[in-house]
């Protein structure tokens, strides 16, 4: 394990007040930043790369083009990150490669296809893809959560009692006096998500309450109030962790924001409020708004699912109301994922929170689509989707669908198009299986699937269509099935594809890797976004 230094471990064990937490004790360390003045930033090129990245345990590296303008955004919150890093000893070295100059073959060999790309590396050696926040603040909070044992061990009370007020996202500590199939599990998401959240681990049941076998998650301690509640308790099958790990911060009335939304949205139909959420500076009106909805979620939660979220979430879910920065916005999504916006001339107050919601139970609010392609008639394997047949093919609760958002433009969808095919035929037999596609740029998504580079795709289990899952892996054959085979407990039925489809030896197509850009729109108003590799200029 990597020690911290002295100080950095007395910040970590100070217990956060309101929405100060240690992440924020350590940005206020570094003040008066000047962009450009003594970088702590280390840039390689093609000839220093694999040398240099070698001496660092653990590096945190930026792949840029320097004509790509969500790169020019990065840049200066990378290196102040940088330098709260270094002032306070943390282990993690930031890095940065232009891949519009001598880093090319660096960032061709690390198959960054959009810019900005972030990846986290271990002695040289690449481990995961950064695809969180870009602030300087959730950019230290990945490298801190990064370094270290990925399950804390905590010994007596005291340790205990600090750690579940150290964050201001939910923490997971696993009681375990002996090992199990759940405690397994609980390191093993521990490691997949440690980038997200923190997790401790007893061996002590008494430490906490005499609970054993058991994973509890802990609410920060400046969302606690009278109709929540602050702990959480998991001692079901291990296969239902991770659900339960990313599901608890949703709460009656959660923070949402563009790292969890998802979680959010799969709870419909439901109510996002978004306005200037500050529990330090605006922490009068943050409560005044906060206190109202938990009101109303504590009269309605068996009916409608409540949630608020700051102003780049207003920018996110209405982007017609991008300038109003001091209102309060409210967003329905309704049951099957549409968006509404309620008109800003509506004010938000009680009465008039609880006439929305009303008008969502009886129906008079529901969304819609705001493009959409006729529906086509289906002649072939590949199921083509539009909006208003999204339901029917991609939502049926009855079998499981990969669906596949391409646009007709992109080159790396048309690569992909006879090997989806040939997938489509392998699972001609199996009738519990949906293999479908729609045009992302003809056609408009329900929540909570986004299309952020071309093509994306999702699978979505049998009877989870509110829970849809992301295609991680190699665009192979192989690469599909294996991952729709991991995330259902039903044996899927693959059989060898229709004569059209036979390879003749030696002809085995490569994976159709690689990313288009995608959903830009909704990733400018959020503040992130990318810029495809390859385009020169914008």
């Amino acid at each position: 394990m990597i020690l911290r230094s002295l100080p950095l471990l007395l910040l970590l064990l100070t217990p956060s007040t309101h929405a100060k937490d240690d992440v924020d004790r350590l940005m206020d360390t570094v003040q008066g930043f000047i962009y450009g003045i003594n970088s702590k930033v280390v840039e390689y090129n093609d000839d220093t790369f694999k040398e240099g990245m070698a001496q660092h345990d653990t590096a945190f590296v930026e792949f840029v083009a320097p004509w790509c303008p969500h790169c020019k955004r990065l840049m200066p919150d990378f290196e102040r990150a940088a330098k709260v890093l270094d002032k306070n000893n943390i282990p993690v070295t930031f890095v940065k490669v232009n891949c519009d100059g001598p880093g090319y073959h660096t960032c061709a060999d690390a198959k960054c296809d959009i810019y900005p790309t972030l990846k986290l590396y271990r002695n040289g050696v690449e481990e995961r893809r950064y695809l969180g926040e870009r602030t300087p603040k959730d950019l230290v909070r990945y490298a801190l959560n990064m370094i270290g044992d990925h399950a804390k061990k905590l010994t007596n009370k005291e340790e205990v009692a600090k750690f579940t007020v150290s964050d201001s996202e939910y923490m997971f500590v696993g009681s375990f006096p002996e090992e199990t199939e759940l405690s397994r599990e609980f390191l093993a998401q521990a490691e997949k998500l440690r980038e997200f959240y923190r997790f401790g681990i007893v061996t002590d049941p008494a430490l906490v309450g005499g609970e054993k076998n058991v994973v509890l998650a802990y609410q920060p301690e400046f969302l606690r109030n009278k109709w929540e509640l602050h702990k959480k308790v998991f001692n079901g099958d291990p296969f239902d962790l991770e659900s339960f790990i990313q599901s608890a911060r949703v709460d009656l009335v959660g923070i949402i924001d563009r790292n969890n939304h998802e979680d959010f949205e799969a709870r419909r139909p439901l109510i996002i409020t978004t306005f200037d959420v500050d529990f330090e500076v605006n922490k009068k009106r943050t409560n005044y708004v906060r206190n109202r909805l938990l009101k109303a979620a504590s009269e309605y939660k068996d009916k409608v699912a409540f949630t608020m979220g700051g102003l780049n979430m207003t920018h996110y879910y209405a982007p017609d109301d991008r300038y109003n920065d001091t209102g309060v916005v409210m967003t329905v999504i309704d049951e099957e994922g549409w968006e509404y916006t309620v008109p800003k001339e509506i004010e938000f107050t009680f009465d008039n929170l609880k006439q929305v919601v009303e008008d969502v139970i009886s129906g008079k609010i529901k969304g819609k689509p705001y493009r959409e392609e006729e529906a086509p008639v289906q002649k072939k394997r590949v199921k083509r989707v539009v909006s208003s047949t999204f339901k029917d093919y991609v939502l049926n609760p009855d079998v499981h669908s990969l669906i596949e958002f391409y646009s007709p433009y992109c080159g790396h969808c048309k690569a992909l198009i006879p090997l989806y095919n040939e997938l489509a035929s392998r699972a001609r037999e199996e009738k519990g299986l949906v293999i479908a596609k729609m045009d992302a740029t003809a056609n408009s998504l329900p929540r909570p699937f986004n299309s952020r580079g071309f093509p994306t795709i999702y699978f979505v289990p049998k009877g989870k269509s509110v829970k849809p899952i992301k295609f991680e892996g190699d665009r192979t054959i192989e690469g599909f099935i294996e991952f729709m085979q991991k995330h259902t407990k039903e044996e899927l039925r693959f059989v060898e594809p229709e004569e059209k489809y036979l390879k003749k030896k030696g002809e085995e197509a490569p994976a159709a890797a690689g990313t288009c850009g995608g959903d830009t729109a909704a990733n400018a108003a959020g503040g992130e976004g990318q810029c495809s590799a390859g385009k020169q200029e914008l």
